[in-house]
C-alpha cells in the first residue's frame, strides 16, 4: 500500500558546518549521549562480583598506601587535617580527570565501528566515556563525607566553593580528553605516551602536597598546570583550609580555560574527518 506524500517524513540534510548546526545537532540527538553513557557504564561493570565497590576500594586503597608512605613515613604536611582526608580530597578531583582524560581520549579508536556505520555528535563518544568516572567521583565524594564526618571535621566557611571547583575540574577534563580523542585519531602514539604523562602529571599537581609545600621560587610551576588551582580550591573549601595563592589560582585558571576551549576547537576542527582517518 502506498504512503500518500503528504505523511511521509521529511529528511533535511545539512550541509553548514557552523557553530549553531554543531550545537543543534547536540540538542537533536541527546538521546544518542544517554544510550552511549549507559553502555559505557553496563560494560565496566558487567560480570564484576563487587560491582560498583570498585569505585569504593580504589581511592580507599589510594590514601591507605599515600597516607602510609607520604603522611607517616615522608612527614608531608596537611595543614593540620588528617593526612587520609587531605589524600582524599586531592585523589577525588584527580582521580576523575585522569579517568576521563585516559578513556575520552581513546573513545573515538575505540569506537570506530559505530563512527562509521551512524551519525550523531562525536563528542558524545568523548561524554559517555566519562560516565564511569562520575560514578567512581560521586562514591569517593560520598567517602570522604562519611570520613569528614568520622574525624568530626566540617567544611569551613568557603565551602561554596566546592561546586565552581568541581565544574571546572569537569570542564577541562572533558576539554583535554576530546583534545587527546582528535589527536589520536590521527597518531595513536597519544594512547601509548598518555598512562605515563597522567602519572608524570600526578606528581606534577598538589594532590599528596599542597602548593604552599613547593619552594616559592619553583611555585609558578604549578601555575601552569590547569589542575592546581582547582584542586587547591577544592580542598581548602571542603576541608576548611586556607584559600591557596590568589596569583597562583588565576594563573591556573587561565591555563585550563585555554586547555578546555582548544580541546573543543580542535575536536570541532577535526570531527568532519575523523571517518577518514580514525
Amino acid at each position: 500500500m502506498s504512503v500518500p506524500a503528504r505523511e511521509l517524513p521529511v529528511v533535511i540534510i545539512d550541509g553548514t558546518g557552523g557553530w549553531a548546526r554543531w550545537w543543534a545537532d547536540l540538542r537533536d540527538y541527546r538521546g544518542a549521549l544517554q544510550s552511549l553513557a549507559w553502555r559505557n557504564l553496563r560494560s565496566r561493570y558487567k560480570q564484576s562480583l563487587l560491582g560498583v565497590l570498585w569505585a569504593l576500594l580504589q581511592p580507599a586503597v589510594q590514601v591507605g598506601v599515600f597516607t602510609l608512605l607520604f603522611g607517616v613515613l615522608a612527614h608531608i604536611p596537611s595543614d593540620g587535617v588528617p593526612y587520609a582526608l587531605f589524600a582524599l580530597a586531592g585523589l577525588l578531583p584527580w582521580n576523575f580527570f585522569s579517568k576521563v582524560v585516559s578513556e575520552g581520549a581513546q573513545s573515538l579508536v575505540v569506537n570506530q565501528n559505530i563512527i562509521t556505520k551512524l551519525f550523531f555528535p562525536r563528542v558524545y563518544l568523548v561524554i559517555a566515556a566519562g560516565a564511569s568516572a562520575a560514578v567512581d567521583g560521586a562514591v569517593t565524594l560520598a567517602l570522604l563525607l562519611g570520613a569528614m564526618a568520622w574525624y568530626g571535621l566540617w567544611p569551613g566557611p568557603h565551602a561554596w566553593l566546592v561546586l565552581p571547583a568541581l565544574l571546572g575540574v569537569v570542564l577541562l577534563s572533558f576539554g583535554m580528553a576530546a583534545l587527546l580523542a582528535a589527536l589520536n585519531a590521527r597518531w595513536r602514539d597519544v594512547q601509548h605516551t598518555l598512562p605515563f604523562l597522567l602519572q608524570v602529571g600526578m606528581l606534577a599537581t598538589p594532590v599528596i602536597y599542597r602548593a604552599s609545600f613547593v619552594p616559592g621560587k619553583w611555585r609558578w610551576l604549578l601555575g601552569l598546570n590547569p589542575l592546581t588551582g582547582l584542586i587547591e580550591v577544592f580542598r581548602s573549601a571542603i576541608l576548611g583550609l586556607p584559600l591557596p595563592d590568589q596569583r597562583l589560582v588565576m594563573l591556573s585558571l587561565f591555563f585550563s580555560a585555554m586547555a578546555t576551549l582548544g580541546g573543543v576547537w580542535l575536536f570541532r576542527r577535526t570531527e568532519s574527518i575523523i571517518v577518514d582517518v580514525v
